[in-house]
């Protein structure tokens, strides 16, 4: 199960997705048809993710491309990304999902000042980082 979920921080807040190797493929998986068909995904849906209170939208990027919390929806994000934006991602992911790859991660952002960062790592951190029961989705 790739797990996702918000750490809140006053200077360094962001998603934090924690997978294994197969998890990746799909996220990866999931980036790619997105930039080919730029249909809107909810990963709180998607059989491989389990949510901790954290529900992310992938959209095409009408407005500020990035990670970005909906007004007045404390658990409630809209990732806006263009097509490039999301193959560049997809590229990123993949290479974190390399069975070789026993550990790492991969910082997803699309560089406005206001886009929140998307932290994909494989290895490095435990469950407890994203605590509070996970919602599988």
């Amino acid at each position: 199960m790739l797990r996702i979920g918000f750490l809140p921080s006053d200077f360094n807040p962001m998603v934090l997705m924690l997978g294994e190797s197969e998890d990746l493929r799909c996220l990866a998986g999931v980036l790619r048809q997105f930039a080919r068909c730029g249909d809107r995904v909810d990963l709180d849906e998607l059989a491989f993710c389990a949510v901790v209170r954290t529900r992310i939208t992938l959209m095409a990027a009408d407005g500020t491309p990035g990670l970005h919390r909906v007004p007045d929806e404390a658990d409630r994000w809209l990732w806006r990304l263009n097509a490039a934006q999301a193959a560049a991602f997809a590229d990123q992911v993949e290479e974190l999902a390399v069975p070789a790859r026993v550990a790492g991660s991969e910082i997803l952002q699309c560089g406005t000042a206001e886009d929140v960062p998307v932290k994909v790592s494989r290895g490095e951190y435990t469950d407890d980082f994203l605590s509070a029961g996970a919602r599988v989705g």
